[in-house]
């Protein structure tokens, strides 16, 4: 077990979307996830790049069975400018390591990362937070996931 992780969970059936070449706005931003909200989606992993030429890119999860809804919601999208293009990848599962020590101690991601990397195993999404690491992989390498994260 990777030092200081106390929990480790899968979520499986995620889809991953990103949404490229927005306005760098909050305005833009704010209609996206209103947008999705609306429809009553969840979300999930919210990831937004650095602004490059004043537009980013903001990727985001949510469950399989929603797929089609935010594809549906992608059409208003393009009201907010027309370089705007979407991209979704199904079939994903949501690894999530947490534990407590994680606050106050160096190198919990690197060797999350390191564990993965010598299988070649790739990830799709990271977002992290005090206590918390997930990572967006797909799903036909959480067998081999689970088995070099178990205890």
């Amino acid at each position: 077990m990777i030092k200081t992780i106390t929990d480790i969970a899968y979520l499986e059936d995620v889809a991953l979307v990103t949404i490229n070449n927005i306005p760098n706005t909050p305005q833009c931003l704010a209609t996206i996830l209103n947008e999705i909200s609306d429809r009553h989606i969840t979300v999930d992993m919210i990831c937004k790049t650095a602004p490059y030429k004043e537009k980013v890119n903001l990727s985001f999860t949510v469950p399989q069975e929603s797929l089609g809804e935010v594809i549906g919601a992608t059409a208003a999208f393009k009201a907010l400018s027309g370089e705007i293009s979407t991209d979704v990848n199904s079939n994903n599962t949501k690894l999530i390591l947490a534990g407590e020590g994680m606050r106050s101690t160096y190198g919990v991601a690197a060797e999350l990362f390191q564990i993965l990397s010598d299988a070649d195993i790739s990830i799709k999404l990271i977002t992290t937070g005090e206590t918390e690491i997930s990572c967006l992989l797909d799903i036909k390498d959480i067998d081999k996931v689970k088995e070099l994260l178990k205890d």
